[in-house]
């Protein structure tokens, strides 16, 4: 009898491991396949949102499917072969990614978005319903062996694992492992979970199995490099000379013929030899100013521009490049001209232009169009107001967009009159000149469309940019037809109130002739059905998970405004927010002694008070100067108070309701899943956009204190 209870506390603390591991697996997996998603899609928020959702819809109805698995008795064999599953579809998920992106969908094709979806969903299926049918045989498991409600137990080890995993990847893998080293890693941690079950239960054919299984993918690993091979899969007709996972994304550089591609989350960010686009970036500003000296440029050094630059008499120019690995990877493969007056600097141009006090003639903000949030907060008023601070009078500043050289779309029309508002607001004069993008030039002094009269007449030697090849009449046509195209009713562009990034999103779904307002409303109508047809518990765990999601990434958005773009603080965020759910979720009996629905109510009721209170408490640091480890510290509690409101909720939750433990722990977490879904969809991709930071977090009260009121009408 002591032999057996020794085993069950052995096997019941080898399940508990198991947890964490799943947790482990999960962040881990989520993450790596989310940058690998955007190495093959289209990179915005949007695109970010559906896969995301995907994944917690999946992973929800798995949970929710783990409801009728609660008759199966040997439920052991069942988590080690969910186990070895686990274990192995991260790896295939992300070799198929790349090896079927150009089988299937023709090369060099924008993806659409019911493409994007379709993709993901399949992808993601395999692996999201196995680990959504672990939580609840999990929480059933447990459950019956200790014969109380552990629900939340089961819930604070899965977070404590995604604690541990986002350490790992954040501060480890990222930096020593490639994508499928990483991947192998959570392979071998996952089997060695699954050998330990297979012996203490003295099955010792399914160990063996896993044993061969492990040493055959180990021994793939150390002979091919997957690596390189799903890449090149990925980029047919290209050769792979360089590849390197890093803190902001993966980077690739490749080679067709004599040209270099600079590739970032699969997007290209420049090649070699591309001599017009470095001219026209650098001299339709440069040539403007009588005498620039010191310059800034921001972003897209190593393309080639500084050689532009350094056509003129300048001190100082000031390169600012967040990345240090795109700094290392452009020495190596194409070579930045030595020269004392170049100041290679790795920050984010936000906070370096808050910190430092130097003044610039020209400023030159060469970055891709404001198709994220991350990127549109170059392209806001407050960004403009920061950086004309630190001009010089009659300074220059250049900023671009896609070219509408041959049409001008509805779409294209407002994002490009949002931008002229925006600087309109600041500067005196703006120009625009069409060339490869729409480059915007403002200043408070004289600017000039005579570009090519102007190189003549100071001499400066281009290639292209020269009156050669520009017709100055007839790029001051060009210029007058898209001013006088322009709206000037358009808003104006704010961090808060990122306009710019949804006309851009516009613009991008417009190419696949979709109305988004279709889109919207069948998201909102799905949202409205939900409120009605969730049990009253359910629909708590819905809107609390839908906030806590949707509060995620207001502080993420809010952190970048505010502070500046620090990218490991994001995963420092979410892991604060993981830590958050096991506090509240464990210790949620010593805060709420007595467990009932009126207590229930209260949780939710302070979910929508945090909700309503958070813009303003945001909108406060934002008005006042104040010090970097008060921003932090403030944005740490934050995450963390909302995060432990969320497990207090779910534990709640797991514990009212009356049902049987796999149903209590399915429909559960299935409903906090499919709010959290919902949240991450439609606060980045719409609500911010439309309604602004200070609107979304009213949004969300007043959805929770709804939801509150139905469950206090029907408590019964």
């Amino acid at each position: 009898m002591t032999g057996k209870i020794y085993l069950s506390f052995k096997i019941e603390n080898a399940i508990k491991f198991s947890i964490i591991v799943l947790g482990i697996t999960s962040i881990i997996t989520q993450i790596i396949l989310l940058r690998e998603f955007l190495s093959v899609f289209y990179g915005n928020e949007l695109v970010i949102g559906i896969i995301l959702t995907n994944w917690m819809l999946l992973t929800g109805l798995g949970a929710f499917l783990g409801k009728y698995t609660g008759r199966i008795k040997n439920k052991i064999i069942i988590i080690v072969i969910f186990q070895v599953l686990v274990a192995l579809l991260p790896i295939i998920n992300v070799f198929l990614l790349s090896a079927l992106r150009n089988i299937i969908f023709p090369v060099g094709t924008m993806l659409s978005l019911s493409d994007v979806f379709l993709s993901s969903f399949v992808l993601l299926l395999p692996y999201c319903i196995l680990s959504g049918l672990m939580f609840t045989i999990f929480s059933t498991f447990i459950s019956e062996q200790l014969k109380t409600n552990l629900i939340n137990k089961v819930y604070s080890l899965d977070a404590i694992g995604s604690i541990i995993g986002g350490l790992l990847f954040n501060f480890f893998m990222i930096y020593f492992l490639t994508t499928f080293q990483s991947l192998f890693f959570l392979m071998i941690i996952n089997f060695l979970i699954a050998l330990l079950l297979s012996f203490f239960l003295k099955k010792y054919f399914p160990g063996i199995l896993i044993f061969l299984i492990a040493v055959t993918f180990i021994l793939i690993n150390f002979k091919y490099d997957l690596d390189i091979i799903s890449k090149q899969l990925l980029y047919k007709n290209q050769d792979i000379i360089f590849q390197k996972e890093t803190p902001f994304g993966n980077l690739l550089v490749t080679k067709t013929s004599d040209q270099l591609n600079f590739i970032e989350n699969g997007v290209t960010l420049f090649s070699t030899n591309n001599i017009i686009e470095n001219e026209e970036a650098i001299h339709y500003a440069m040539i403007q100013h009588p005498n620039p000296k010191d310059i800034l440029l921001v972003s897209g050094g190593i393309s080639g521009v500084l050689d532009e630059i350094l056509k003129y008499n300048v001190n100082k120019i000031d390169y600012l490049e967040i990345n240090p690995w795109l700094i290392k990877i452009g020495e190596k493969y194409k070579g930045i001209t030595e020269n004392d007056k170049i100041n290679i600097i790795n920050k984010d141009a936000r906070l370096f232009i808050k910190e430092n006090d130097f003044i610039y003639d020209v400023a030159l903000i060469n970055l891709p169009e404001p198709t994220t949030a991350q990127i549109n907060r170059y392209y806001t008023l407050e960004f403009v107001k920061e950086l004309k601070e630190k001009l010089s009078k009659k300074a220059i500043i250049s900023i671009s967009l896609a070219s509408t050289e041959n049409y001008l779309s509805e779409e294209a029309i407002q994002l490009n009159s949002t931008l002229f508002n925006t600087l309109k607001k600041v500067f005196e004069n703006i120009i625009i000149v069409p060339g490869g993008k729409n480059y915007f030039l403002a200043s408070d002094g004289k600017l000039s469309i005579n570009i090519a009269g102007k190189i003549e007449k100071q001499g400066i030697k281009n290639v292209f940019v020269n009156k050669y090849y520009i017709n100055d009449e007839l790029l001051s046509f060009r210029s007058d037809f898209i001013t006088n195209s322009l709206d000037s009713k358009a808003p104006v562009n704010r961090d808060f109130l990122p306009i710019s990034y949804y006309r851009q999103l516009l613009l991008w779904i417009s190419y696949f002739k979709i109305n988004i307002l279709y889109f919207a409303v069948a998201l909102l109508l799905i949202l409205i059905i939900l409120l009605f047809i969730l049990k009253p518990v359910n629909l708590g765990l819905f809107g609390g998970g839908f906030a806590a999601s949707s509060i995620e990434v207001i502080l993420l958005i809010s952190f970048q405004i505010i502070y500046g773009y620090v990218y490991q603080m994001i995963g420092i965020i979410i892991m604060i927010f993981m830590a958050g759910l096991a506090i509240g979720s464990l210790y949620m009996k010593k805060i709420i002694p007595v467990i009932n629905i009126n207590n229930y109510i209260k949780v939710q009721i302070s979910i929508a008070i945090f909700s309503i209170l958070l813009p303003f408490i945001l909108l406060i640091m934002d008005s006042i100067k104040t010090n970097p480890v008060i921003v932090h510290s403030v944005f740490f509690l934050l995450t963390l108070l909302i995060a432990i409101l969320t497990g207090m909720q779910f534990a709640l939750a797991s514990k009212i309701q009356k049902k049987n433990i796999s149903s209590a722990a399915a429909e559960s977490y299935s409903s906090d899943l499919l709010g959290s879904a919902f949240g991450a969809l439609l606060t980045s991709a719409f609500l911010i956009p439309l309604l602004g930071i200070i609107k979304v977090g009213i949004v969300l009260g007043v959805l929770n204190l709804l939801i509150a009121i139905i469950i206090l009408l029907k408590r019964k």
